[in-house]
């Protein structure tokens, strides 16, 4: 993820997702409103549970790199967007 960006706002239906930093830092909000943060840097990992919304989001100033295993297989498999939840989110 280069510096500044940001995924938009979704969960994956009945599917839970490990994602591991393997470089730089990141922030992952999540939860019914996005209202909680966890800041993960290289070497952790970021376990959600199954349909939770999340949002991952490189306020770093730096890239960071993920490595994302669904237990799906697919980061696409009953992936729902929440684009109300976009406003939660810290501005740009």
């Amino acid at each position: 993820m280069p510096p500044g960006a940001r995924a938009k706002p979704h969960y994956h239906k009945g599917i839970d997702t490990i994602a591991y930093l393997i470089e730089g830092r990141c922030a992952v909000y999540y939860g019914d409103r996005l209202e909680h943060r966890i800041d993960t840097i290289a070497g952790e990992h970021v376990f959600m549970p199954r349909d939770v919304p999340h949002a991952p989001l490189n306020d770093s100033g730096a890239p960071c790199t993920w490595i994302v295993v669904h237990s799906s297989g697919s980061d696409q498999d009953d992936i729902v967007m929440t684009p109300e939840l976009e406003s939660c989110l810290p501005p740009r």
